[in-house]
């Protein structure tokens, strides 16, 4: 019986059929001792190091080849968690500087590598170039980010064109398209609403109140009057509220007995109450309507109203000299 010829030390043994099978891969093996030392690879891996053939790699570890500290870091650490653990991982994302200067996206495998006794003696590795998968996922992204930045953009522009755009649809023949006629009407609409509801207070000065009203008064409008009228009475100490009905274009005996529970209101709050722009049309109205306000102070106008209340508040004002 002959004498066996010894076997060398290296897990995968060395023949010509494998090594072909591996040499015309794309994906890249390796296989490495249980100190991370390169026992074996194939074609394509040793030209991602810059070597002519894989033997050139034989014995050599991470930090010896083309790859950065950090990447050799990562993965000899990764080695040695397989290792230990004894549990393969798979699609592990890491990056490689290649012997050309570039750096490719890699997705790797490792698994242990074990002798006839079921030791781990080292491990099993794979990895397939993914670059240009990433760069399509980076392109992909900066595709969505462009298309969101424009989308933004356009946003902002027609929101800031939309007063002209709506100016300009009201002048439009009338052989306009129904639907914009309509689209129009109901901003409009809007807009009036949003006046109409807006009930601002302005402290003009130290215990005085200013509230100019727009638009109509109904019961939904006039609790939201008496509401900011008692506020700001609160807020700003105020001895006197004026309330300018200058803009509202109806005053009826509905809007009077808004006014009313609203000057009561204050009355209860420790302020006085003086209502001014009330012209000669709105004067001849309440009094067709028969409505009472003789216990209440009504001026024409706000400047003389202020004058009224800077009185009331005591305060002089100092008279020019000639």
């Amino acid at each position: 019986m002959t004498d066996n010829a010894q076997k060398p030390n290296n897990p995968l043994q060395d023949s010509s059929l494998l090594r072909s099978v591996l040499d015309h891969l794309q994906m890249r093996v390796f296989w490495k001792d249980r100190q991370s030392r390169y026992l074996g690879c194939n074609m394509a891996l040793a030209r991602d190091a810059g070597k002519a053939s894989p033997e050139e790699l034989l014995g050599k570890n991470d930090y010896e080849m083309p790859w950065t500290k950090e990447e050799a870091d990562q993965y000899v650490g990764i080695d040695r968690r397989v290792m230990e653990s004894g549990v393969p991982e798979f699609h592990i994302l890491e990056s490689q500087l290649r012997a050309d200067g570039s750096t490719s996206w890699v997705d790797t495998n490792k698994i242990p590598l074990r002798n006839a006794a079921g030791e781990v003696i080292g491990i099993i590795g794979t990895y397939e170039d993914i670059t240009a998968r990433k760069e399509e996922e980076e392109e992909l992204r900066r595709n969505r980010e462009r298309l969101e930045d424009l989308v933004t953009a356009r946003t902002a522009e027609l929101e800031s064109a939309s007063a002209q755009l709506r100016e300009e649809i009201k002048q439009r023949e009338q052989s306009q398209i129904e639907r914009d006629r309509l689209q129009q009407e109901i901003i409009d609409a809007q807009k009036r609403a949003i006046a109409e509801l807006s009930t601002p207070i302005i402290p003009v000065m130290e215990g005085i109140l200013v509230m100019p009203l727009v638009g109509n008064i109904d019961s939904l409008r006039a609790k939201e009057i008496m509401r900011t009228v008692l506020a700001g009475i609160s807020e700003h100490r105020a001895k006197v509220v004026i309330i300018d009905i200058t803009g509202v274009p109806l005053v009826d005996s509905g809007v009077a007995g808004h006014l009313n529970k609203t000057i009561q209101a204050a009355r209860l709050k420790g302020a006085r109450t003086i209502v001014s722009g009330i012209s000669d049309a709105v004067a001849e109205t309440i009094v067709d309507l028969g409505i009472d306000w003789s216990g209440i102070v009504t001026l024409s106008d706000l400047h003389t109203s202020l004058l009224a209340a800077l009185d009331i508040v005591g305060i002089k004002l100092a008279r020019e000299s000639a």
